[in-house]
């Protein structure tokens, strides 16, 4: 029966992994927003979660979640089963604000589609259509 090692990775390594840099990885630890990194020697020793957690915190700042709610929903989930409902509000919220963004996208999207058509039915007739636009 063979045990699987844990992945243990230096900051370097870990930047590669995740495409960001050593700079962005620090300023990640400094604002609260990595679970704890435990430490080899004088060496910081990041894990697979460390790689997850950094994949999520990304997703989540894509979705428009601010520095603030991601320390809040951070410091939530580090507290595991204690915060668990506090954590599932969080992301509560933060779906109803990503669903409104989605929305306003779409509607914008919708704009952007009319006047491609406007502008092709233009360049097609070679005459303005008759809608504003």
């Amino acid at each position: 029966m063979s045990l699987k090692r844990p992945l243990q990775l230096r900051i370097g390594e870990l930047a590669a992994r995740t495409g960001r840099s050593v700079h962005t990885i620090r300023w990640y630890e400094r604002q609260g927003l990595l679970p704890p990194v435990p430490r080899l020697g004088k060496h910081r020793v990041y894990s697979n979660r460390h790689v997850e957690w950094l994949e999520l915190m990304e997703m989540l700042r894509r979705s428009g979640m601010s520095v603030a709610q991601l320390r809040a929903y951070t410091a939530a989930a580090q507290r595991g089963a204690a915060a668990m409902q506090q954590t599932r509000e969080l992301l509560l919220a933060h779906r109803e604000q990503v669903r409104s963004r989605i929305a306003e996208w779409q509607q914008a999207l919708e704009l952007v589609e009319t006047k491609i058509a406007f502008y092709e039915e233009w360049i097609a007739s070679g005459a303005r259509p008759k809608r504003h636009g």
